[in-house]
């Protein structure tokens, strides 16, 4: 069943903090503990001009993890991030799912962004 713990969020925006220094991240448990929300606040690249913005202006973009390779040159970051989200937790993350016979069985969900609402992606130099 999924779930993720308090200390397993803090184990993540820790090892974040370490393989992304010049990058800030907002780390939460999601509502329910099914699920861990990482967000990219603050970086030097400008990544909301290079992938595109779901709404015009609106400063932040939901990243599909599954599908990595959309983002051009940034696919290696966005791959070492859902890594890192999979790897720090102290315990084995996991996805038994089968969609096509409605069965979902995993770790803990995840969801990945550049920027959040209402708090958009900020480039530093």
């Amino acid at each position: 069943m999924a779930y993720i713990s308090t200390s397993d969020v803090k184990m993540i925006r820790e090892a974040l903090k370490v393989e992304f220094p010049k990058y800030r991240f907002s780390v939460s448990k999601g509502s329910g503990g099914l699920s861990v929300n990482v967000a990219v606040v603050k970086g030097p690249n400008n990544l909301l001009a290079d992938i595109g913005e779901t709404w015009d202006g609106a400063g932040y973009q939901d990243i599909n993890h599954y599908h990595t390779n959309m983002y051009g040159e940034h696919q290696g970051f966005f791959d070492k991030v859902v890594r890192v989200i999979k790897t720090a937790p102290s315990r084995q993350w996991y996805d038994k799912s089968d969609a096509m016979i409605d069965y979902f069985d995993t770790a803990f969900y995840m969801h990945v962004s550049v920027g959040k609402y209402g708090k958009p992606y900020e480039m530093v130099a």
